[in-house]
């Protein structure tokens, strides 16, 4: 077999591609796969590992008695008001816009919780949301409402903003 100059020349760009190939694609490749079975046989040291264990069981107890001993009955209201806005606001198009942490006071053995949120879109489906916490006593009772008319230029549409408080009283033993 004659090699001229042309099967010369395609040749050794042959041998440059596949050079090229292994220095860019293959070697990197290799390289994360080592480095992925190292990683991989340290967790799996990690796992097994007795001391750690332990300690995450531990940490587990320790955590655990921490929530327990801060359970809090006002947040699961709060998230169960939360939730029942959202499920209202969503089928509405309303939109909450702020929902702040809970104001707490203590008078003559009784605990008032006030919860302050703000909803913006139109002015019927909040007058509905507002009926919809007022005839159901289980979300409390509303002691505050300030709605304001605003415009949206870029669409040219009127938007309300409301401003909610609720309170909620328990009896403290």
């Amino acid at each position: 077999m004659k090699l001229n100059r042309k099967n010369k020349l395609l040749l050794g760009c042959f041998i440059l591609v596949l050079v090229l190939c292994y220095k860019l694609a293959i070697k990197k490749t290799l390289d994360y796969y080592s480095e992925y079975k190292s990683q991989k046989e340290l967790i799996n040291n990690i796992n097994n590992s007795p001391k750690v264990l332990s300690s995450l069981l531990s940490r587990e107890k320790q955590i655990n008695n921490w929530l327990s001993k801060n359970d809090n009955t006002n947040s699961s209201f709060q998230s169960e008001l939360l939730k029942k806005l959202n499920i209202y606001c969503y089928s509405n198009n309303l939109k909450i816009t702020d929902f702040k942490e809970p104001h707490k006071a203590i008078e003559n053995h009784t605990e008032i919780n006030s919860y302050i949120f703000s909803l913006e879109g139109n002015f019927n489906s909040t007058l509905e949301l507002i009926n919809k916490i007022e005839n159901n006593s289980n979300l409390g009772t509303i002691k505050h409402l300030s709605s304001e008319k605003k415009m949206n230029y870029k669409t040219n549409t009127e938007y309300i903003t409301t401003d909610v408080i609720i309170q909620k009283t328990n009896l403290k033993k």
